[in-house]
């Protein structure tokens, strides 16, 4: 007997957007790749990307979206610009980061 949760369901589908694939939490290796395999089914998709987001009651879902190849190309350039921008660097250890003080008259 299969659990509703062991499927993916379709989210409500935006006029004209991509299928989104939402389901709650399960071993994240068995779950993003029925997402991905899911995805992949969907016409037109080339690529998929996947998020973990929060949902209903605080409980966590994986959303996956089917991407053709002209979103791919969108998500390309999105994350080329990114990485083209100049940040500034800042010494870490993990995800422990030391941001130097601001000057008194930086901070006013």
């Amino acid at each position: 007997m299969a659990n509703e949760l062991e499927k993916p369901k379709p989210a409500d589908e935006p006029e004209r957007g991509p299928m989104q694939i939402v389901t709650r939490l399960v071993p994240m290796e068995e779950q993003v790749g029925r997402h991905v395999i899911a995805s992949l089914q969907q016409p037109n998709t080339v690529a998929v990307i996947t998020t973990v987001v929060p949902g209903e009651g605080g409980a966590q879902n994986i959303v996956s979206v089917g991407l053709s190849e002209e979103l791919l190309g969108q998500v390309q350039d999105l994350l080329a610009a990114a990485n083209a921008q100049e940040l500034p660097r800042v010494p870490c250890v993990g995800f422990h980061c030391f941001l130097p003080q601001k000057k008194d008259d930086e901070a006013k």
